[in-house]
């Protein structure tokens, strides 16, 4: 699902390139920014989605399994785990100035359209209910933090949060029979 929801993000780049600029000004993709080398694994003239940080939205956590009736069979379901993505977009270009220009019309994208749901995004991955992409603002130590981290040398980036990709477990963590009713003797005591 966190693939799913980086190649979407990606595809929306691309569409807003295309409409803005008639032509693909560098293609935007999903991947990481450096090998583990130090090397660029993104390619010149490109945007790159990277993945920095994983966080649980704790706030709208489920604690319990869900139960759900299958074939006569009760059977709970572990709760979905909700997550918000910090992700970096990177513009890797020869010229600056058109490193700038493509950061530019995604970041005026994203602050269009700052909300994705499969009503207004047909292309939205399934399982995916709603994606809201928030801008965030790094200090110059944590993006000099987020840089050392990736090993690469900074380029110019914008690093946003992604709130709500949800990933289920289909595998049950229990089944049994239904409770049907519930019988109820009061035994009285004996003097």
């Amino acid at each position: 699902m966190i693939a799913a929801a980086l190649d979407f993000l990606a595809e929306q780049v691309n569409a807003q390139l295309l409409r803005r600029t008639g032509v693909l000004l560098g293609e935007a993709e999903a991947g990481p920014l450096a090998d583990e080398t130090g090397a660029w694994a993104q390619p010149l003239d490109s945007l790159r989605l990277a993945l920095f940080q994983i966080d649980e939205e704790r706030t709208l956590r489920e604690p319990l399994p869900s139960r759900v009736r299958v074939g006569g069979r009760e059977v709970a379901m572990p709760p979905p785990l909700k997550l918000n993505l910090v992700v970096v977009l990177a513009a890797r270009f020869q010229q600056y100035g058109q490193a700038l220009r493509s950061l530019s019309f995604a970041l005026s994208h994203f602050q269009s359209h700052p909300l994705f749901t499969p009503a207004d995004s047909p292309g939205l991955p399934e399982g995916i209910d709603r994606l809201a992409v928030e801008l965030l603002s790094y200090g110059p130590e944590q993006l000099h933090q987020m840089w050392a981290c990736f090993g690469a040398r900074h380029l110019p980036a914008a690093v946003y949060r992604l709130r709500m990709v949800v990933l289920r477990d289909d595998e049950p963590v229990g089944t049994g029979l239904p409770i049907t009713a519930i019988d109820t003797v009061l035994h009285g005591r004996q003097s």
